[in-house]
């Protein structure tokens, strides 16, 4: 069983690419979170895989909320646990925090893929170029291959680009990040663009954004920051205060 969760499309292509290889099945959790279900059954054997976006060195708040909330029926200290997280280009302790979380659960395998940078709120971030964007994808499939490869045989590896600074990044960045920066009330939608088309309503994986007649597009306090919004905006009438305006729109195809 593979959970994942994705917003603009890297960590939603990893699950699928494994789920394919490892003839696993796939659960979206924020389908699940909406739904309210966190109670799920283990196959005899059956591994449990987590596959997620870097969040500013940490994994995505959403994803642990999940996890914490989680119950898993059927797993036994033989459950192979594994956690594959997507970044633009390091991951920081995500995996000591994934661990972390698990609680009970042991974590056995950890991966990590770089992806296109999609993060673009910040000064400094950006999404890649064309040349760039290309070049990560390339290596991602080999990455894939790679990851796939061991989890078929349920090895124990740590295979992930920590970065430098990890504990600064993860243990005082990250909480910042998550106090300061996960917020949708900076969200704004350009009248004169928007086209009403409910793009936002749809490609929101929180179910968070909702679409009135004759009225904006409204964000209601569930968002998980994944950008799906800004990013799948046919038009770019959506951006986050004025951090976006003049920067690149990534989504994975």
């Amino acid at each position: 069983m593979i959970f994942y969760f994705s917003g603009t499309g890297n960590s939603r292509w990893v699950a699928e690419q494994l789920s394919q290889k490892l003839d696993d099945r796939l659960v979206p959790i924020s389908e699940a979170m909406v739904a309210g279900k966190y109670s799920f059954s283990l196959t005899d054997g059956e591994s449990v895989g987590f596959v997620f976006p870097t969040y500013s060195w940490g994994p995505a708040p959403v994803m642990v909320e999940f996890i914490k909330r989680m119950e898993l029926r059927g797993y036994d200290d033989n459950t192979f646990c594994y956690m594959v997280t997507t970044c633009g280009d390091d991951v920081g302790l995500s995996v000591a925090m994934w661990q972390e979380a698990l609680g009970d659960i042991k974590g056995c395998a950890a991966y990590s893929v770089q992806m296109p940078n999609n993060y673009i709120l910040l000064p400094g971030f950006d999404v890649d170029c064309k040349e760039l964007e290309e070049r990560k994808k390339a290596a991602a499939v080999k990455q894939v291959e790679h990851i796939a490869h061991h989890l078929k045989r349920k090895r124990y590896a740590v295979d992930v680009v920590e970065g430098s600074w990890a504990w600064v990044k993860s243990r005082i960045i990250y909480p910042w990040f998550k106090r300061y920066s996960m917020t949708d009330k900076k969200f704004v939608v350009d009248a004169e663009r928007c086209t009403h088309c409910g793009a936002c309503v749809k490609n929101c994986p929180m179910q968070n954004i909702t679409l009135k007649t004759g009225e904006l597009p409204k964000w209601n306090g569930r968002c998980a920051m994944c950008l799906a919004c800004i990013h799948r905006c046919p038009v770019r009438a959506i951006d986050y205060a004025r951090a976006t305006q003049k920067k690149g729109r990534y989504f994975f195809k």
